[in-house]
């Protein structure tokens, strides 16, 4: 299948026939989602408790909010925060991001990737 797009209808489907007793691989071959899909709709629905066949299925926004991926938090900080004036030094003087990725994990010890320092450029000038 691919990497097909899951319609909320396919995932309301699917946890009717859940309910009904068919298994993941019952779903696959009915063409609505993947196995693996399915299992994790599965383990999520029993969590959630939408497998009780006498409660009614949930609405399409808590199995949007259920399935969506965590958000993260806003006040996320970068590694480089700290390191923010060194770095502005350095391109001040016309060093290369190279080199400052470079310097900055032998000098401090930095682990993160070298596009985080490459866009620290704009953000330094803007005074993020």
């Amino acid at each position: 299948m691919g990497r097909r797009r899951i319609e909320m209808h396919h995932y309301r489907q699917a946890l009717m026939r859940m309910r009904q007793g068919d298994s993941d691989r019952d779903i696959a071959k009915s063409g609505l989602m993947c196995r693996a899909n399915a299992a994790s709709l599965r383990i999520l629905a029993q969590t959630q408790g939408w497998l009780d066949g006498s409660a009614t299925l949930p609405e399409d926004v808590a199995i949007a909010q259920a399935l969506a991926p965590p958000k993260r938090a806003s006040t996320t900080i970068s590694g480089l925060e700290p390191l923010r004036e060194q770095m502005a030094g350095w391109l001040g003087q016309g060093v290369s991001g190279v080199v400052i990725h470079t310097a900055l994990k032998r000098e401090h010890g930095y682990t993160g990737s070298y596009s985080a320092v490459a866009s620290a450029p704009a953000q330094v000038t803007r005074g993020l």
